[in-house]
């Protein structure tokens, strides 16, 4: 019952946190992320929501709301990329992709601007993702595997789901100064990505050596609380 108040009471918000081009210091978009009014965890919330079957709903609808957000405050003119978690079991609901259809509807421009994040925190079967993703990229979004590193899974979804964005986990940040081993998987990463004409974001970017160790290693794009805090757009 908590989920269907949550949702027809439409309780929840996104904070925005941008995502730089370090090499030149420019916004390039943001990740919008979801947020409780009860200031309740969002992995319990969706929990929450999962148990009591609404799980599709509370994610579509923050999706579209997300969306519809970043667009009224004019920051898809401005920034343009919206990056936006969503679960592998949403992609593959026959109800999403007309919902994505009447987003793009809304603000004709969205579509090669919105980045759907792969959640990973739920099993799914790659052949019928793979073929939901196909159809979503046909009408021109893009997709990102999030957290990368994080788990085994990750390694399997960048072969399989051919993505757009790959975003390394903020494990790699820590240390990261020090850490040759960690140095050299980025900058394997990094031939991997520019081979299959993939983007690299790394995320959990706290403070300058990280950060300039990532620009020395040629990464281009960034986010994390030394170059942002998630907030409400203005």
């Amino acid at each position: 019952m908590q989920a269907r108040k949550r949702l027809k009471n439409e309780e929840f918000f996104h904070h925005y946190q941008p995502i730089y081009d370090i090499q030149t210091g420019t916004i390039v978009g943001h990740e919008g992320l979801f947020r409780m009014e009860s200031q309740m965890d969002p992995e319990a919330t969706f929990l929450h929501a999962k148990n009591e079957k609404k799980l599709y709903e509370l994610d579509s609808r923050s999706i579209h709301k997300a969306s519809f957000t970043y667009m009224k405050t004019g920051f898809s003119v401005r920034y343009r990329n919206l990056f936006l978690n969503v679960f592998p079991s949403t992609i593959s609901n026959p109800m999403f992709l007309p919902l994505v259809k009447q987003i793009i509807h809304e603000n004709g421009i969205l579509n090669k601007q919105l980045i759907l994040e792969i959640n990973e925190n739920e099993p799914f079967d790659y052949g019928v993702l793979k073929s939901s993703i196909a159809e979503l990229k046909l009408m021109g979004i893009k997709i990102a595997i999030d957290d990368f590193g994080k788990g085994a899974s990750s390694i399997q979804a960048i072969i399989e789901l051919n993505p757009d964005y790959i975003k390394l986990d903020k494990y790699f940040m820590k240390d990261i100064t020090r850490s040759q081993r960690k140095k050299e998987i980025i900058h394997q990463m990094l031939h991997f990505c520019k081979k299959f004409n993939i983007s690299l974001i790394a995320e959990g970017v706290e403070d300058h050596d990280s950060l300039d160790t990532l620009r020395k290693l040629g990464v281009k794009y960034a986010q994390g609380y030394l170059l942002g805090r998630p907030a409400l757009l203005s």
